[in-house]
């Protein structure tokens, strides 16, 4: 999760804002282009689902921080 949580401030300082949208949206593009399912499942099989799963439990971690 550390790691998911860098990569998405890293996201919100150089490209987007902090909405957790966007963070979705790079999860869904992991699983649905064909050439980024590729490039992590060449690293590791289930990886692209993998981290895909992992970008929505963060993203649902910080709307969860957001609202309280």
């Amino acid at each position: 999760m550390d790691a998911v949580e860098e990569h998405r401030r890293h996201i919100d300082r150089w490209f987007y804002d902090r909405s957790t949208g966007v963070p979705r949206g790079l999860a869904e593009i992991c699983l649905a282009d064909a050439r980024f399912t590729e490039h992590y499942e060449r690293r590791e099989p289930g990886l692209a689902q993998y981290l895909a799963d992992a970008i929505h439990t963060n993203a649902d971690r910080q709307e969860r921080r957001a609202g309280a």
